[in-house]
């Protein structure tokens, strides 16, 4: 998908001006309460027009001001559930969901009318009228209408917030199945950066009607005002896992970083070979000179000491574990152990000090340190970072 918009908006004393180009398969609209999230989903599906610019999806025009270009929203090969949609309070499920079916071309039917009323579970409702429905049943009805649609893109205005937790866990994979096999791109905008996370990594930040930032989390890793704007506590290490299998009976999901292999927090709704993000603080990873038979800790991570990095009261050891893992011990540890440059180490996780990052609570002062793949970050007042660059 490539979505370029280059538009201007005012309402009231709302001013809008952005400027993008994105070429993602799923990318999220992140930012505060009235940052401009839902009214930049509303210009792409039609809904709104700016006052001036452009939008062009994949090339085509939706809209230009200058070739005086609008195209209504019915023709824009778009799906959305937006917070502004109405849908006709005396119609029924069954009368909206088909008159949407019918009115697409029969060649252009990506999906069948029945398995999406099976997956929203929207059978037991078929008969009833819209005005008797939940918030949570009509955003499923309205998810449903946009699905039906076949779209080119689909734009999901803080779906997961209202659609429930049982149908939302049905829906992730659905929608990732979407992505992956129809080629269905996916702009999802929410104020929570887990539930956006769930489906991509790659973020448009939005503040005050103006693109902050566009790319990956992994490269926002690097900005500590960009992850207090975020909303991410402190994190020390942020690895990419891939999913191998659950031990149920172990209580454990397990995956590898880098070739490295982890025994994560159980989470059986993770598919094998999905990658997921994780974060590791440094002070929860222990050092060890050897491997150590009989503890409870399931992870020792064999790794090489790149470098030794004082930070206050305490050590930062820069293990190179195939990936990059830090380690905050205290001084008197590093002398006791007798830490040098190259030494080979065991660095020692506990299965539940590893935190699944769209499961993460929002707090203030965050700082990420690493983030497993030779880059990392540490606080404004650690300037000697930079003399350890070398290392990575």
């Amino acid at each position: 998908m490539l979505l370029e918009m280059n538009v201007k908006l005012r309402r009231g004393h709302f001013d809008l001006t952005t400027q993008l180009s994105v070429n993602d398969n799923s990318i999220g609209v992140f930012g505060k309460s009235g940052a401009g999230k839902s009214t930049i989903l509303e210009l792409i599906a039609g809904t709104l027009q700016p006052q001036s610019g452009s939008i062009r999806l994949d090339g085509k025009i939706l809209f230009d001001s200058k070739k005086g270009i609008v195209m209504p929203r019915e023709q824009r090969p778009i799906g959305a559930v937006l917070q502004i949609d109405a849908l006709d309070l005396k119609a029924t499920v069954h009368e909206i969901l088909l008159s949407a079916y019918q009115r697409i071309f029969k060649p252009r039917r990506l999906l069948k009318l029945d398995a999406i009323i099976q997956l929203l579970a929207l059978g037991p409702l078929l008969t009833h009228s819209v005005q008797s429905l939940s918030a949570g049943e009509r955003q499923r009805v309205a998810l449903a209408r946009a699905l039906i649609k076949s779209p080119q893109l689909l734009l999901l205005d803080e779906t997961f917030a209202t659609i429930g937790q049982d149908y939302r866990m049905q829906l992730l994979p659905f929608l990732k199945t979407l992505q992956d096999e129809l080629n269905l791109p996916v702009v999802y905008a929410s104020q929570s950066l887990g539930e956006i996370l769930e489906l991509t990594d790659k973020l448009i930040i939005l503040e005050q009607g103006k693109v902050l930032r566009h790319g990956s989390l992994r490269e926002f890793a690097k900005q500590q005002g960009l992850l207090r704007y975020l909303g991410i506590r402190q994190v020390d290490n942020l690895l990419l896992v891939t999913i191998l299998s659950h031990d149920q009976f172990s209580g454990s999901t397990l995956g590898h970083s880098y070739g490295v292999p982890l025994a994560l927090p159980f989470r059986p709704h993770f598919a094998a070979g999905e990658q997921i993000q994780v974060s590791v603080r440094a002070n929860d990873v222990a050092l060890s000179l050897k491997y150590l038979d009989g503890i409870s800790i399931q992870n020792q991570l064999k790794g090489r000491v790149c470098a030794l990095i004082p930070n206050g009261e305490s050590i930062i050891v820069q293990v190179d574990c195939g990936g990059v893992v830090l380690a905050e011990i205290t001084p008197k540890a590093c002398r006791d152990m007798d830490l040098k440059e190259g030494d080979s180490v065991y660095c020692l996780i506990k299965t539940h000090s590893i935190t699944i990052l769209t499961e993460m609570h929002a707090q203030t002062n965050q700082r990420v340190v690493s983030h497993g793949d030779g880059h990392y970050y540490l606080s404004t007042e650690f300037a000697a970072i930079k003399h350890f660059k070398r290392y990575l």
